[in-house]
């Protein structure tokens, strides 16, 4: 089922973040404040909003915005996710039959609200830990009856304990030279990890007591038959846990999927890189002949400030070994290349790659603000206005590149590559 096309007319607006829409006087929505249902009673700071920088954000902590600006970059993002799959929301052997679905950081419920049109028999559930503009999305998905909406931060288990080794890694790190990822992906945090006892730093367990009370995790009064995941980059610190939680909240025979991209900047692997001095050490120095110089810029700073807050950007998260550890079979992994820009002669890659150029454009602020603000990069804090400068510039680098400017053939060839990873938990499990 192929959603509709945005408009070839598109334009986003490039302004401070506007307020939410005024939600609807529909009585019938499911989505007011008196009925959602939420996973733990709801607290009244579930309802507030901070305001940061002309952004808005759920919380003090997460770095992503859950404003109008985000809203509409993520509808834009779930068409291009659906139109690099051919349509289809799920790359999952999902049964037509009733069955229960939770999509985990649901945002505007874009996704949601398309898998309780195709599945009217299924039970759909959006959580996230924002509260979104979800009558909007609700009425352009057609107002499936279906699907509900619950609010809970389901990231319960705090700060990274290598903190002070991935900062370390980040005041050593050459971008030029070394890789992107802080830790070695290839092999699973949890293999490494020493065994823990029960209670062992968890506040909540009493081993003096008969009832220690709820222990850290999450608990869903009933489980689910497919949990979705999309655009989840940094979320979370502890994904060998978040992994164990999602197999446990699963049924007998039931299906995880995960999907994110990565975007590799253009001429990377091939480019020229510096040398080190006669003692040794690497350059910090940019290349000369690297396209680009502004985003690299960006995303190195912004990589380095995720790694002062205990996070990740990357797609590491997706790898194999985290679902394997888990106890998931059957794991699958689909990748696509979805274009940036219209480069392609193809009429739909065309139309992809003009919808992934806007998401693109208005992801940079989005990512970078409250990280660069809060965290700063290696050497010092940023300001707001200097990050905003800096994304309007990297911008105008990102659209003269994609529009070929200065050279006809340099923007051909420039992919994100999508990814969709499932896996499957065992029918005879408990």
């Amino acid at each position: 089922m192929e959603e509709e096309a945005l408009p070839d007319d598109l334009v986003m607006d490039h302004t401070a973040a506007r307020h939410k829409r005024s939600r609807t006087s529909d009585s019938g929505s499911s989505t007011s404040a008196e009925s959602i249902h939420s996973t733990r009673t709801l607290n009244s700071e579930d309802f507030e909003f901070v305001q940061e920088n002309g952004r808005e954000y759920g919380n003090h902590t997460y770095f992503m915005p859950c404003d109008q600006l985000e809203q509409d970059r993520l509808t834009i993002q779930h068409q291009v996710f659906v139109h690099a799959l051919k349509g289809k929301l799920t790359t999952t052997p999902i049964s037509p039959l009733q069955c229960r679905i939770l999509d985990l950081g649901t945002g505007p419920g874009n996704w949601a609200v398309a898998m309780a049109r195709q599945f009217p028999y299924a039970e759909v559930v959006g959580l996230d830990m924002a509260v979104w503009d979800l009558e909007t999305t609700e009425e352009n998905g057609g107002s499936p009856q279906n699907v509900s909406w619950e609010i809970d931060d389901l990231d319960v288990w705090g700060e990274d304990p290598h903190l002070s080794e991935l900062t370390f890694n980040m005041e050593h790190f050459d971008p030029y030279r070394d890789p992107i990822t802080p830790r070695d992906t290839l092999e699973s945090p949890s293999k490494s990890r020493q065994p823990r006892t029960p209670g062992e730093g968890d506040c909540s367990f009493d081993p003096l007591v008969l009832d220690p009370g709820p222990q850290v995790g999450w608990h869903f009064s009933e489980p689910f038959d497919l949990i979705h995941m999309r655009g989840m980059k940094g979320a979370f610190v502890h994904w060998e846990e978040v992994y164990a939680e999602i197999y446990k909240s699963l049924s007998p025979g039931g299906w995880v999927e995960v999907a994110d991209f990565e975007l590799m900047l253009p001429e990377m692997p091939n480019s020229q890189l510096p040398p080190g001095d006669a003692a040794g050490n690497l350059s910090q120095t940019q290349p000369d002949n690297l396209p680009l110089p502004t985003i690299r810029k960006l995303y190195f700073a912004g990589m380095q400030a995720a790694w002062k807050g205990g996070r990740h950007l990357g797609t590491s998260y997706m790898h194999a070994t985290y679902l394997e550890d888990a106890g998931f079979k059957d794991i699958r992994t689909t990748y696509v290349n979805v274009p940036v820009g219209t480069w392609p002669e193809d009429r739909e890659q065309k139309k992809i790659g003009k919808m992934f150029l806007v998401v693109l454009l208005e992801s940079i602020e989005t990512h970078l603000l409250r990280l660069l603000t809060q965290f700063g990069d290696a050497d010092r804090l940023w300001s707001a206005e200097e990050v905003r400068e800096q994304v309007e510039q990297g911008k105008r680098e990102i659209f003269d590149w994609s529009e070929g400017v200065g050279s006809a053939d340099r923007k051909e060839g420039w992919c994100a590559s999508f990814k969709w990873i499932i896996g499957r938990k065992s029918k005879n499990a408990e």
